[in-house]
């Protein structure tokens, strides 16, 4: 079943600005490979702080199982690293509340959390995004040449 454009459209936002906020943040942490690189140079290499800005105003806030990112436009995303059945490892993965949060921060109303589940479905099935716990954890799709 189709789902509303709108709440499909929200998702692809929320979608672009991690893919852009995640990439600038490791742009400018240059040494760092990726979000799990991330947690472990703050809490076991202990080489980055639990929270900080980078050269280009991108701000990071390291918690629990994840990072929160916020643009130098001040766009919130939020993402956890969650144990992928299917790859035997852990994967920056986001869930409908992380989106709605975004959505809301954003000022656009009038997506349950059952339309975003169901919008992020969809988009798993038609390859936009990669389901890694059905119904509730999703992730990017891997660039070209494997996982981010």
């Amino acid at each position: 079943m189709a789902r509303d454009a709108s709440s499909v459209d929200a998702v692809r936002r929320f979608a672009a600005v991690l893919r852009d906020v995640r990439g600038r943040l490791l742009v400018d942490l240059f040494a760092i490979a990726d979000i799990a690189d991330l947690l472990a140079a703050v809490r076991s290499r202990r080489a980055l702080p639990r929270e900080g800005r980078t050269c280009s105003g991108i701000e990071y806030t390291v918690h629990g199982a994840g990072c929160r990112i916020v643009s130098s436009e001040g766009r919130e995303v939020d993402i956890d690293l969650v144990s992928d059945p299917l790859l035997g490892r852990e994967v920056e993965a986001f869930d409908a509340w992380r989106i709605r949060w975004f959505l809301d921060e954003a000022a656009d109303d009038g997506y349950s959390q059952e339309d975003i589940v169901a919008a992020c479905t969809q988009l798993a099935s038609e390859g936009h995004l990669r389901e890694v716990v059905g119904g509730r954890w999703f992730t990017l799709p891997d660039p070209p040449g494997g996982p981010a």
